[in-house]
């Protein structure tokens, strides 16, 4: 069984098993634009904000890493945004989604390649915690990324989250 389908598969298990999930819905859309490593532009101009991971912002270390693996990712193709209908957007507007590109787990993928780390905030960035615990972990353990030695300098903001 390929590693896509093993995704999709492990997702519509969640989706069945879990009372936020069950309430999600979704859309196919084209990635627009990419903002930076966990934002972006959809056509409409709408804003997606990445469920459940944080990547780093303009000015830390591996902003450029993050947005460019995202604009490898996403950029111009078909992606599937997942929505948790107990909570669609953030305090700033955005819709907030988990984000599937040919059949690859974006947010996961981020973490698992040290570029994201984990950001549960309930209800539904609590979701995949044992995944995206387990892919930030993966990421730590072999220091890539944010969790390289010399991404701890100025970037107190990623600390690792328990």
């Amino acid at each position: 069984m390929t590693s896509r389908l093993k995704a999709l598969l492990v997702f519509f298990i969640i989706l069945s098993a879990v009372p936020c999930l069950s309430e999600a819905s979704e859309k196919d859309t084209f990635v627009k634009y990419v903002i930076d490593g966990d934002t972006i532009t959809v056509p409409g101009g709408e804003s997606v904000r990445y469920i459940g991971i944080d990547t780093p912002e303009r000015g830390e270390p591996f902003y450029m890493e993050a947005r460019q693996r995202n604009l490898s990712l996403v950029k111009g193709k078909k992606v599937t945004l997942v929505f948790c209908d107990n909570e669609r957007r953030d305090k700033y507007g955005r819709l907030l989604a988990w984000v599937y590109a040919g059949g690859v787990f974006v947010n996961e993928v981020l973490l698992k390649e040290g570029l994201a780390r984990r950001l549960p905030i309930p209800p539904c960035g609590t979701m995949f915690s044992d995944e995206f615990k387990a892919a930030e972990k993966a990421a730590r353990d072999k220091r890539l990324g944010i969790w390289a030695d010399k991404a701890v300098p100025g970037s107190e903001m990623r600390v690792p989250l328990r």
